[in-house]
């Protein structure tokens, strides 16, 4: 050491060391302070460049060179900060890991923050680690650790199962995302175990054990650290033992999570990605159930001894000031100051912008006085023609109470609202108002009007209501019973059983263990079959049936809904559509998007498909297949494969509905009278069983 000053009352103190260096390497300098009561050391590594003249002929065989350096990115500042040194490799692109950073950054943009939770969460953590892994010295040079094979089997098997098989079915279609970079979805069984000790590979938490969370009586959170003994349902099944094959077959939860380590067939929540613990039953009939267990109140704190790794840095006056907190207290300052800012701007638009020529509900339920509502002669003086049954459902746009959006789409926007007299009886209606935008083409303000004539035709307990229509002035909008629960496609995925985080239809969290069973899903397709039936007798083709296009109201009624694309067969049994028609591809059959040719025999195929769609819960048909491939799949005369855990006689309908010939594929009746033969037998194995849990018998005399 050379130049070295100290003070007694200082608290820095500076050494300056000189050394010459003939080749790139990490330097690790080590500081000792032995005038203090306990002797304190302190050390710090960098990285020396040394360039070279003459260009140097790596050989590609040896391994990547590398350097430990604290983290001081922004990517993944929330994963990385506080963990220690991280490795850096060495390349002529990557000098201080920015390359790392920037490829981070687009991956997150462009595949992880198209995921959901509790996916999202866990592969960012899990990629932040990959690309910036823990720093150890070894031999005196700097190695990155591997990720940790515990930590790779939760992302791939629990929290994103369904977007792992995605990614790998992509890579074998040859088809990779542009920023993956050199980042490629690691081999678990490659990797290094936790549990061969420390310093073995890198964590990333996403499995880690919080031993100080332990419950054994009761449930705290979402109790995935709940270890206790409790082993039924709610609904008093016995629970399968985790990791035996019978009665349900599973891989879920893996046994990496140390919560299941020892689990028996105990109530567990590995992952802690359902609302409370739960299990797979001995219910041949029933996968899995949730388990009653008390939330815990006045706990008990319990210590526990933790090894933590504590990194302690020295700091500038600088970084001394910018301290969390302060950042925090800044970040909330400039975020209030913006919001009041827009705030200030909204309220400017909205004054000065023209009235929309609805009524804005402060609150969805009260008394509203229809004397107080606002009047517009602009709605009420028009020269365009409408049809004369269009004009018996007329109501004044005016009146329509506006409540929340629902959602949008090609043709504009649907909103919910309450209309005030529109049925007799009944003071206030709830409706969906789906409402053309103002930038409508000629053609869709036709193909709009034409759905409201189709609908005002109908009249069945399955097929949506038009309640009214707001043609006179624009926008054109449509009033249509509200359907509370949304369309069947969201219904069914959130009630999947690999869906354990539910979300509803708005994206905010809610858990629940709402699960259908077949009786459920039969009893869907018999509604929707029973308001085909309607249909077909009417001489009307949907063309564009799907999960997507069929509503459930809170009474669980399903109903058949969007027929923008609906036409009537008049004389000839079929329509045919015009070239520049948008075609459902994967709803429908050959004749019907090589020749454009719909029949009530094209509906039947795609009843089919939508029958897979409720068995499957909604997952996408073909996924996996681009719309070419799915042509070239149906014309090679394949099918959709058999949805897990789907009754084979459902299965047989559904490939009857696919039949190539159109005159072989049965009809809506038929379909009918077939699901009610299938449920009844379903009914009839259900009351066997329970009455064989009951009364023991043999299981021959149940065969």
């Amino acid at each position: 050491m050379q130049g070295a000053e100290w003070t007694p009352f200082s608290f820095y103190s500076r050494s300056v060391l000189r050394t010459t260096a003939t080749d790139s390497a990490n330097f690790t300098c080590q500081a000792m302070n032995q005038l203090s009561s306990e002797t304190t050391v302190d050390s710090r590594s960098f990285m020396v460049y040394v360039e070279r003249v003459e260009e140097e002929v790596k050989d590609p065989g040896l391994p990547v060179k590398g350097y430990c350096a604290p983290y001081n990115g922004a990517v993944c500042r929330n994963y990385i900060n506080g963990r220690g040194l991280v490795w850096f490799n060495i390349s002529q692109d990557n000098a201080g890991g920015w390359r790392n950073e920037e490829i981070t950054l687009a991956i997150q943009d462009e595949l992880i923050n198209t995921l959901e939770e509790p996916c999202r969460a866990a592969a960012e953590a899990m990629l932040c680690h990959y690309a910036f892994p823990d720093c150890v010295i070894r031999s005196g040079k700097a190695a990155g650790l591997p990720l940790c094979y515990e930590d790779c089997v939760a992302l791939r098997q629990q929290f994103c199962f369904t977007e792992w098989q995605q990614l790998v079915k992509r890579k074998e279609r040859g088809q990779h995302y542009r920023s993956r970079g050199h980042f490629r979805l690691p081999e678990c069984e490659l990797l290094p175990r936790i549990a061969g000790g420390n310093n073995t590979c890198t964590r990333t938490g996403i499995t880690d054990m919080r031993w100080d969370l332990v419950t054994t009586s009761c449930v705290r959170d979402n109790g995935r650290y709940y270890l206790g003994a409790h082993n039924t349902t709610k609904g008093g099944l016995a629970c399968q033992p985790w990791y035996s094959p019978q009665p349900h077959q599973h891989t879920s939860p893996p046994q990496v999570f140390p919560e299941m380590r020892n689990s028996s067939n105990y109530c567990r929540n590995g992952g802690g990605i359902e609302a409370t613990p739960w299990c797979y039953t001995m219910d041949p009939l029933v996968r899995w159930q949730h388990c009653s267990i008390d939330q815990c109140t006045n706990i008990t704190q319990i210590n526990y001894n933790l090894e933590l790794d504590i990194v302690e840095e020295r700091t500038t006056i600088i970084d001394e000031i910018l301290t969390p907190t302060f950042i925090a207290l800044a970040a909330s300052v400039a975020a209030a100051t913006v919001i009041v800012i827009l705030l200030i701007a909204l309220i400017c638009h909205r004054l000065c912008r023209p009235r929309p020529g609805y009524t804005i509900a402060k609150v969805q339920d009260g008394d509203i006085d229809l004397a107080k509502l606002p009047e517009n002669s602009n709605y009420h003086t028009t020269g365009a023609t409408l049809h004369p049954r269009l004009e018996l459902l007329e109501y004044p746009r005016n009146d329509i109470i506006y409540i929340r959006d629902i959602g949008q789409g090609q043709f504009g926007r649907v909103f919910q609202g309450r209309a005030p007299g529109l049925l007799p009886g009944e003071e206030f209606t709830t409706v969906a108002v789906k409402m053309l935008k103002e930038e409508a083409t000629e053609d869709m303000a036709s193909d709009f009007e034409r759905e409201a004539l189709i609908l005002s035709e109908f009249d069945h307990p399955n097929i949506v209501r038009l309640y009214g229509v707001c043609a006179v002035g624009k926008p054109m909008c449509l009033l249509f019973e509200f359907m509370g629960r949304g369309d069947l496609s969201n219904y069914l995925r959130s009630n999947s059983p690999s869906n354990y985080v539910v979300r509803s239809s708005d994206g905010s969290n809610i858990f629940t263990d709402l699960k259908i069973s077949h009786i459920e899903q039969i009893g869907i397709s018999k509604q929707i079959l029973a308001g085909l039936v309607y249909l077909s007798d009417r001489k009307f083709v949907h063309r564009d049936l799907a999960s997507r296009n069929c509503l459930m109201d809170q009474n669980h009624v399903v109903k058949i809904a969007d027929f923008g694309l609906s036409q009537k067969m008049f004389l000839q049994d079929y329509y045919r559509g015009e070239e520049s028609d948008a075609i459902p591809i994967r709803w429908m059959p050959l004749e019907s998007i090589l020749h454009n040719k719909y029949t009530v025999e094209s509906d039947a195929w795609a009843f089919g498909i939508l029958l897979w769609e409720i068995f499957a819960f909604a997952l996408q048909p073909y996924y996996g297949l681009t719309n070419e491939q799915v042509v070239q799949y149906i014309k090679d005369g394949h099918v959709l494969e058999c949805p897990e855990n789907t009754p084979k006689s459902v299965y047989k309908l559904m490939t009857m509905c696919w039949s190539s010939n159109p005159n072989n594929r049965p009809c809506f009746r038929t379909l009918h009278r077939e699901l009610d033969t299938i449920e009844g037998e379903i009914v009839l194995i259900q009351k066997h069983l329970h009455s064989s849990r009951s009364t023991p018998q043999s299981p021959k005399s149940f065969v």
